[in-house]
């Protein structure tokens, strides 16, 4: 689904099985975001294809974090042609408790190499900046990843529409996650893309969403 230009949504609509939105940003830094479970990415790439998206063409592949559902098809990326990236913090995370955490969810843990280690900052790309937010709470070194000249936030597990990621997980914390939320929401943002649920559009529409996390969800964490 295009969001805008250069900017394509697959979300997850699954009943009987969790997985994450995917993502995608086109030219300059044809990027996907989240392969999700592995055995899914094949449905993402058709996805893509239906949209005109070549997926030969894909650069980077980035992990906003480590839990399976988000990062375990990356495994199908490493040791090809594309930079596989992830919080150099997250990476740390998942080298620590990885294998007993997949194992929670009766996954085998997948052998991973990274081309990249991703810090907070600017990652700049031919002529346009994508800039990398270090927003803990959910896990450790999770990311949001913030394309200013289209006003795009991609915001892993960190908020949801109405929602916001879980922290009772290992390395989750609340106090961090309200820190993270009221980092972002000083963002100029006209489209959140969120790692589960619907896409937020609109000004209006994901201040209120702030607003709403801030009042009904906050008090609970």
């Amino acid at each position: 689904m295009k969001v805008c230009d250069g900017v394509y949504a697959y979300i997850w609509r699954g009943v009987f099985e969790n997985n994450c939105n995917t993502f995608y940003l086109g030219e300059p830094f044809n990027m996907f975001i989240d392969p999700g479970l592995a055995k899914y990415v094949d449905m993402r790439f058709a996805d893509m294809k239906k949209d005109g998206i070549n997926t030969d063409n894909i650069a980077y592949v980035v992990a906003t974090h480590s839990h399976p559902d988000h990062f375990e098809g990356c495994q199908q990326f490493m040791g090809k042609d594309f930079k596989v990236a992830m919080h150099k913090e997250e990476i740390a995370f998942l080298n620590e408790i990885g294998p007993q955490f997949f194992a929670m969810f009766g996954m085998k843990f997948p052998q991973f190499t990274f081309d990249i280690e991703l810090e907070e900052g600017p990652l700049k790309i031919g002529n346009e900046v994508l800039h990398v937010y270090k927003t803990p709470g959910h896990s450790p070194g999770s990311v949001c990843l913030y394309w200013e000249s289209k006003k795009v936030l991609v915001c892993g597990d960190l908020i949801f529409k109405e929602s916001v990621g879980r922290t009772d997980f290992p390395g989750g914390s609340s106090a961090l996650l309200k820190e993270s939320i009221e980092r972002m929401k000083a963002l100029d943002i006209e489209y959140l893309l969120p790692g589960h649920m619907d896409i937020v559009v609109g000004k209006s529409n994901i201040k209120k969403n702030f607003e709403l996390i801030e009042k009904y969800i906050f008090p609970m964490l």
